[in-house]
């Protein structure tokens, strides 16, 4: 099933074109600047969301266009901003603190302004309400780099109780980068709408996602007026539309598409265990420039196919040429070739080469830096510089490979129907073997050929070639796999004595190679030590450090002191001691987005346990197998006595999807549920 077909079908994200024109009831905003209601001021609580730190009363925004006549000048984008937000708890303070991003490209070429900021601290005191202006005191400019700043602002008086109101407006001469509207928060909104008016010049595209219903969707149309007017002390100059020249104070009238959209009590949305990034399901509304249509002038189309983005990165001289320049790895062709005729010996040859001549500095982009030969003699690069590499030092081995352009998980989703190089962010090598897909990422050191760090593994990723461009699904065969082996005996004093050995395979190999060679033998045992407490560990000894190709095993020699309650003439433990499950991740009742593992997931504990000698088993938890619908998981749990007092346990919980959707929330919340429970029970001992 194709990836958007697949999206379409959950309901992952909903889209609405401009081509679309329906009216849902229009509602008027609930805000008017300045104007505040008393039991706004005196709500302790918000009734919706009673665990909310703050709510949005009202967030409303507005985009216009404007023309400057001055010299330089063009068409211009204003935004109008007005948000109200109460605060009920000291932990909503931050909340009080605005920060507006602001971008400048390089030269003249255009800037965005903020400008006309006013706000208020509005506070109830003996029962009148005390405002408090924002001074300019309190307004910063924060310098980012030469392109980004942000303008901040901090609300003067906050205290729990407090409403701020704020209204700014942003010009900005980016019109082909126009403004996201996000209606979700992490805090509760009672109120979010956004309206444009845009000349018919312009044509955007409209692009809404998130799981939240609009109470306002209308279109209609307006009017655009301007007079192209420049002044020099020359005189006066003419400025053209398209092909026709108009003279100073020619006024020009155009129709403008106007729309505005709204949405009420919108609950929060926070990041939950087990999801890509909250912006794939975050409720908002973006926009692409589709097309300008200028009078007397040819429509100039902004949108791409995929064979256009195709050949605009071919042609790029950070990506695609970039592939044309490979005599500098003329040296490490002939070793590889002189090693091995072995096709899949070969590629992984090139690959280790290339993981150990460089070292990623952690910048996640699809374009090289300078150039690769530089990357190479410095040893040091991003992504895009090592993983364009392993494609060069392929391709001269004589493999069809090409870069693999995708979005991580953190930087989200793509959907295939639109089109959107920003959506990108990373690149991988991929090389065609026997007419299989291979898929390389030579900055994961701790990773063997072939498996993709978790990190890629986001739907989709497009390969981009000189003769062809095309989809690769990003999947892997690896699995979080944990095993855990113990043997302990206990004596009558609830001290439990034995050994523990853990395995680690597939994604749970990788995390712990990168944690035992970012720490250092002593620090990765420590932190055992940190996370159990009551663990006396004798001696550690760890297997396969250098090898990924075989799971990292790490065996303990432990002492735990407090491994029993001994109560009287009884003994009780737990016999689950790695990997319980002692609480569910999912405390939420519901959820509207899908829980993503990102791979499928085995956590197994085997254990056997000699009792004290004058002891006898005299309960034991019952055996239990829990299986998901459609054998989307199994959890499986016994325990047996056998002779001479020795206590067999096992437990393995199987996830055999890597993402549940949210119609099957229910039934994995209630899965963990009975793991957790079964995990928290005991063994009882009692004396003869």
């Amino acid at each position: 099933m194709r990836f958007s077909t697949f999206l379409l079908k959950y309901a992952l994200l909903s889209v609405f074109f401009t081509t679309f024109c329906f009216t849902i009831t229009a509602q008027d905003a609930p805000i008017k600047y300045g104007k505040i209601d008393i039991a706004d001021l005196q709500m302790k609580v918000y009734s919706k969301d009673t665990s909310a730190e703050a709510v949005v009363l009202g967030d409303i925004g507005r985009a216009y266009f404007e023309y400057s006549s001055t010299q330089g000048g063009g068409f211009q984008v204003v935004y109008e901003y007005h948000r109200r937000v109460k605060i009920l708890k000291k932990s909503g303070y931050d909340w009080a603190t605005i920060r507006v991003p602001l971008y400048q490209s390089n030269g003249n070429a255009g800037k965005e302004d903020l400008y006309e900021l006013k706000g208020v601290t509005f506070n109830l005191e003996n029962g009148q309400i005390v405002k408090e202006k924002l001074e300019k005191e309190s307004i910063f400019l924060d310098k980012k780099d030469e392109n980004n700043s942000i303008k901040r602002f901090t609300f003067p008086k906050i205290k729990e109780g407090s409403i701020i109101e704020y209204s700014y407006k942003v010009r900005s001469d980016f019109y082909y980068n126009f403004r996201s509207w996000y209606f979700q928060s992490s805090i509760p909104v009672v109120w979010s709408e956004f309206s444009t008016s845009v000349p018919t010049y312009f044509n955007y595209r409209q692009l809404m996602q998130g799981y939240e219903t609009l109470v306002v969707n209308s279109q209609g149309f307006g009017q655009f007026s301007f007079i192209p007017k420049s002044s020099t002390t020359s005189g006066s100059l003419g400025v053209t539309i398209g092909n026709r020249t108009t003279l100073d104070n020619d006024k020009i009238e155009v129709s403008a598409k106007e729309n505005r959209w709204a949405m009420k009590d919108i609950p929060s949305i926070r990041e939950e265990p087990f999801m890509t990034t909250i912006s794939d399901y975050v409720a908002k509304m973006e926009f692409e420039l589709a097309s300008t249509d200028f009078p007397n002038s040819l429509t100039k189309n902004y949108s791409e196919n995929w064979e256009s983005l195709n050949l605009r990165l071919m042609e790029n001289e950070s990506f695609g040429l970039q592939l044309n320049r490979t005599g500098f790895l003329k040296d490490l062709v002939l070793s590889i070739k002189a090693s091995s005729k072995d096709t899949l010996q070969q590629i992984d040859m090139a690959y280790n080469l290339i993981k150990k001549s460089m070292t990623w500095n952690d910048v996640e982009t699809f374009y090289v830096e300078n150039n690769l030969k530089k990357a190479l003699d410095a040893k040091i690069g991003n992504v895009a510089d090592i993983n364009m590499l392993l494609v060069v030092l392929l391709r001269e081995l004589g493999y069809n490979s090409n870069p693999v352009i995708l979005s991580t998980r953190e930087h989200g989703r793509i959907m295939e129907g639109y089109v959107l190089l920003r959506k990108f962010n990373y690149v991988i090598a991929h090389v065609d073997v026997g007419g299989k897909d291979l898929l390389l990422d030579a900055t994961a050191t701790q990773t063997p050929m072939g498996i993709l760090p978790l990190r890629c593994l986001n739907g989709q990723g497009r390969l981009i070639s000189k003769n062809t461009t095309k989809w690769i699904d990003l999947k892997s065969s690896y699995k979080f796999i944990e095993i855990g082996v113990s043997n302990f005996a206990i004596d009558d004093n609830g001290k439990a004595k034995g050994d523990l050995t853990i395995s680690h395979l597939g994604y749970s190999n990788v995390s712990e190679r990168k944690k035992y060679h970012n720490d250092g033998k002593e620090k990765y045992i420590e932190a055992y030590r940190k996370n159990t407490a009551n663990w006396k560990i004798e001696k550690t000894d760890i297997q396969n450090i250098d090898d990924v190709t075989n799971p990292l095993v790490a065996k303990h020699d432990l002492i735990i002191d407090d491994f029993a309650n001994v109560a009287g003439d009884k003994i009780y433990f737990n016999p689950v001691m790695f990997n319980a499950q002692k609480e569910n991740p999912f405390k939420n009742p519901d959820r509207k987005f899908p829980v993503d593992f990102g791979a499928l997931v085995e956590e197994t504990f085997v254990a056997t346990y000699t009792i004290p000698d004058g002891y006898v088993v005299e309960e034991v938890p019952k055996g239990a197998r829990v299986s998901l619908p459609d054998d989307g998981g199994r959890f499986t749990y016994f325990i047996g006595v056998g002779e001479g007092g020795k206590i067999s346990i096992s437990s393995k919980i199987q996830l055999k999807k890597a993402m549940y959707f949210a119609e099957e929330y229910e039934t994995l919340r209630a899965f963990y549920d009975q793991i957790v429970q079964k995990h928290a029970e005991q063994i009882v001992l009692k004396k003869k």
